[in-house]
């Protein structure tokens, strides 16, 4: 579990009692949206959008994936009960 994630216990705070890491699949999400902005680019462009866009963008996809695949970091969905 992250140290971000306050400690659970009698202090009145939530108590951890899942942790849903899904990094991985992510970066698959990201790769797939970065091959669907490469398949529009065309209608990307009409719309006004430039090449420096259009360049910034790939490169922002591209990082998000390789940071997930490469576990550097990572999409996480808690299940938190009262305490």
């Amino acid at each position: 579990m992250p140290a971000r994630v306050p400690p659970s216990g009698g202090s009145g705070r939530p108590e951890v009692v899942d942790a849903f890491a899904f990094g991985h699949d992510y970066a698959e999400t990201l790769r797939r949206w970065r091959e669907q902005v490469h398949a529009r680019r065309a209608a990307i462009v009409a719309q006004g959008f430039d090449e420096r866009f259009m360049r910034l963008w790939d490169f922002y996809l591209a990082y998000c994936e390789a940071a997930f695949a490469a576990g550097n970091t990572d999409v996480v969905q808690y299940t938190l009960r009262r305490p």
